[in-house]
C-alpha cells in the first residue's frame, strides 16, 4: 500500500500545473488499485480540506462533493 500525501492529492484534484498533475495522476493510476488502494492519513485529509478551502478558495459544498465521490 502506498501512502498519498497532500501535494499529490491537490495536484490530482486541482490540476493547476500540467507537469505536476501528470506526475500525480500517473502515480495514482499506476500505484493504486482496488486490491492495493492508496492510503490517505487523517492528517493528509485535513490538510487537503484546508488547502482546497483556504488556499484555492473552493466552497465547502464543492470540497464535500470531491471527497464524497472519491475523485482522486
Amino acid at each position: 500500500m502506498i501512502g498519498l500525501d497532500t501535494n499529490i492529492l491537490v495536484r490530482h484534484i486541482v490540476r493547476d500545473d500540467p507537469i505536476q498533475t501528470d506526475v500525480a495522476t500517473q502515480l495514482i493510476d499506476t500505484s493504486c488499485t482496488v486490491e492495493e488502494p492508496g492510503f490517505v492519513s487523517l492528517v493528509v485529509l485535513v490538510e487537503l480540506v484546508w488547502v482546497l478551502g483556504n488556499g484555492y478558495k473552493h466552497p465547502k459544498p464543492l470540497i464535500t462533493s470531491v471527497l464524497s465521490k472519491g475523485m482522486w
